[in-house]
């Protein structure tokens, strides 16, 4: 349930600023801060709902999702040649994010804490092209679920999450196998 609303939160908040561009350029000033405050709302419930379903169920990356889950259906499904090139594409937009601001020799404020950002995401896009299994990853299966995909761009967001699943995830597999074990010697 949490990972469906997760993904319906994230969608609405990228579709509710699209749909809703003519009123983002209405003279009237309230109408576009409403606009940008009903996707920010569903952009927290995505986060906080995303949040829940990785340190819940960090195991749900494993699992072969239902007719109702629109990352499999949509994104999951798709090539992975176009995958693969989209990783890359990443990859390399993020590097040249990080050598952009060395470009004129001096480092400010922005640019230092931009450096701060995206130094994790480009080292999570790397994770991504050159490690990542589903099998093998599932909290990381699930945080791509939930959010749609945007947990790569917002990934330093969800470290504390991730790492908490992971945790959780180990923890759960670990008793499951025991407990499997210990049936198949009783058996």
């Amino acid at each position: 349930m949490s990972i469906r609303v997760a993904q319906r939160s994230w969608l609405v908040a990228i579709i509710i600023p699209i749909f809703l561009r003519q009123m983002l350029r209405a003279k009237v000033p309230w109408m576009s801060i409403a606009v940008l405050m009903a996707s920010s709302l569903c952009a927290c419930v995505g986060l906080v709902a995303t949040y829940i379903s990785v340190i819940r169920y960090p195991y749900m990356g494993l699992v072969d999702a239902a007719d109702g889950d629109l990352y499999a259906k949509y994104v999951e499904s798709r090539s992975k040649f176009l995958f693969t090139l989209v990783k890359i594409v990443g990859l390399l937009a993020g590097g040249l994010a990080l050598v952009l601001p060395f470009l004129d020799g001096q480092l400010k404020g922005k640019e230092l804490l931009f450096l701060l950002y995206m130094v994790p995401v480009v080292g999570f896009i790397g994770f991504l092209v050159f490690r990542y299994d589903r099998m093998e990853h599932p909290t990381v299966a699930t945080l791509l679920r939930c959010s749609m995909g945007l947990g790569v761009p917002l990934f330093p967001l969800f470290i504390p999450a991730l790492l908490i699943g992971s945790m959780r995830a180990t923890a759960l597999l670990d008793q499951a196998t025991t407990q499997i074990e210990a049936e198949e010697r009783y058996s």
